[in-house]
């Protein structure tokens, strides 16, 4: 453990954090030991997280922002691991996250003249990859994870194609041409940030965008706009509301949106 603690303060994490890291992957190894019964061979699937969260959750019961915590350090271990080629690619995939509905974001529903407003905001006041981003989440109802996860080949011609969606499930979505536009503006100023090298269409100055930095994002535009803070899960519901309103059917919609149950598409139907 020693060797992954130097790594993570050369990643530039505070000691405190890299020592909750430790203890959370230490109790990941504990559990892999007694589940398995077997040592931890350095080797980690998809598999394994996916049980370690259900232990998580049904065993210890802890809340989603916790089990989100102990994914994180688990993820920088697998990353760790990844660096040392121990393991060819990180098995901790951001579906395996749980949505936590950030604090002071409202449950309720955005409504048309609301979402004008923000809309309004984040053009008016946006950088080119704020209404990139923006407008990728309201006209395309992409979940956070997968906003967070789209490679710049990811987008052939007018269409968006999501690889791993929710369940590992493939699909295209057109764009508009609202949304490639804003896309096409961002393309042009990407370069200029640190971390344009990665392949990720969305970046931050500090790496690979996460969803953290989306719904403060977001947030801060609804403050902009005096609107009830929203995040982009009600950009979601948006899409999917007025995607019914423009004649398309229930099971397009659900297509669309990646929903693998019609009944959460009729769902959204009947919540409007």
């Amino acid at each position: 453990m020693q060797e992954f603690y130097n790594w993570l303060l050369g990643k530039g994490k505070m000691e405190n954090t890299a020592k909750t890291y430790i203890r959370a992957v230490e109790n990941f190894l504990k559990w892999y030991q007694e589940s398995y019964d077997r040592e931890f061979d350095g080797k980690v699937l998809p598999l394994h997280i996916r049980n370690y969260r259900s232990f998580l959750m049904t065993v210890k019961k802890l809340n989603a922002k916790t089990i989100n915590n102990n994914l994180s350090a688990i993820k920088s271990y697998c990353n760790f691991l990844v660096e040392k080629g121990i393991i060819e690619t990180n098995p901790v995939l951001d579906d395996y996250f749980i949505d936590v509905q950030e604090p002071g974001i409202s449950p309720a529903r955005l409504e048309t003249r609301d979402f004008n407003k923000l809309e309004e905001a984040v053009v008016h006041y946006g950088s080119p990859r704020d209404v990139a981003i923006f407008y990728t989440l309201a006209y395309t109802g992409v979940r956070v994870s997968e906003l967070c996860n789209i490679r710049l080949n990811d987008i052939v011609k007018d269409e968006l194609i999501i690889y791993y969606g929710k369940g590992g499930k493939q699909r295209k979505i057109p764009l508009n041409r609202t949304v490639r536009e804003a896309i096409d503006n961002w393309l042009k100023e990407r370069g200029k940030y640190k971390y344009s090298h990665l392949d990720y269409l969305f970046i931050s100055e500090r790496g690979k965008l996460d969803r953290s930095t989306v719904y403060r994002i977001i947030k801060e535009y609804c403050r902009i706009a005096k609107i009830e803070p929203v995040g982009p899960h009600q950009l979601r519901h948006y899409f999917c509301k007025r995607a019914l309103e423009k004649g398309f059917t229930i099971t397009e919609v659900a297509a669309l949106a990646g929903h693998s149950k019609i009944t959460t598409t009729e769902r959204e139907k009947i919540l409007e």
